[in-house]
């Protein structure tokens, strides 16, 4: 039972609202709570005030750290290339950068020099052993992503211009290397065009006096290819013309004109 009133007078009168006091059912347990308190408050810590120097917050920080059994980190002046270094380590900074590990991904190799410098780089700034790995995961990853969609474009641009010059591409596409052989010398050898770089060189070596014919190869001087348009356009000016020797196999000219309308056939209609 709670203390009487008689007993509670024997506290003064401050305290007698006290838990410790008013919960309590003998004088005994209430100087046992107080004792148990005292106990305490000797092992306690207390925050430093807002005019503490700098000693005083490093001590308390101290303190509170053994007190928690390590559960607790003391800040850290990051400015104090030491104090900086020990706390990357207790994140988990590897001790050196070969520390650090990296996951096989298709498609996206490291290699050596590369890995040398993300990893001295990454110990450098503080990284833990799995920031880094995932952070690179998701680097190659996505290097890997847009590499092979670059590729299929690359792909796709050349169709859509072997459809566009039809029978043609093999004739452009040959004058195409050849100038870029002799007006580009940089580039290496046996370098993979794009749609884009095909058309530019070849529209070079159509400027050239002669339409480039010293470049073509033998099998292509016979007679310039055509795109499907272009052959079109020819044939369509051809059939426009009831004065053309194709129409008259009595004029002179008349089977190498139907010889020149069976190509542009073939080039209309690859």
């Amino acid at each position: 039972m709670p203390l009487t009133q008689e007993q509670l007078e024997q506290f003064p009168e401050s305290i007698r609202e006290w838990d410790e006091v008013k919960n309590s059912d003998s004088i005994e347990v209430v100087w046992d709570r107080f004792a148990n308190m005292r106990s305490k408050l000797g092992t306690a810590i207390f925050a430093p005030g807002e005019d503490a120097g700098k000693d005083s917050l490093l001590g308390f920080d101290t303190k509170a750290v053994e007190l928690s059994n390590g559960r607790l980190m003391t800040r850290p002046d990051l400015e104090d290339p030491e104090q900086r270094d020990a706390l990357f380590n207790q994140l988990g900074r590897p001790d050196d950068p070969s520390g650090y590990e990296f996951e096989e991904i298709e498609n996206a190799p490291l290699d050596g020099e590369r890995k040398e410098f993300i990893t001295g780089l990454a110990h450098k700034v503080g990284l833990t052993k799995t920031q880094l790995k995932e952070l690179d995961k998701e680097i190659r990853t996505a290097d890997a992503q847009k590499a092979f969609e670059q590729q299929e474009k690359i792909k796709s641009n050349l169709s859509e211009l072997r459809q566009e010059w039809g029978l043609a591409f093999e004739d452009r596409s040959h004058l195409a290397k050849k100038v870029a052989k002799a007006y580009f010398p940089h580039i290496p050898e046996g370098t993979k065009f794009t749609a884009g770089e095909l058309k530019s060189f070849y529209a070079i070596g159509k400027g050239l006096e002669g339409g480039g014919a010293e470049f073509r190869s033998q099998e292509h001087q016979i007679m310039d290819g055509n795109s499907p348009a272009e052959a079109r356009d020819k044939i369509n000016e051809i059939r426009n013309n009831p004065e053309h020797p194709y129409f008259d196999s009595n004029k002179p000219g008349h089977a190498e004109a139907r010889a020149k309308m069976r190509e542009l056939y073939k080039q209309a209609n690859p």
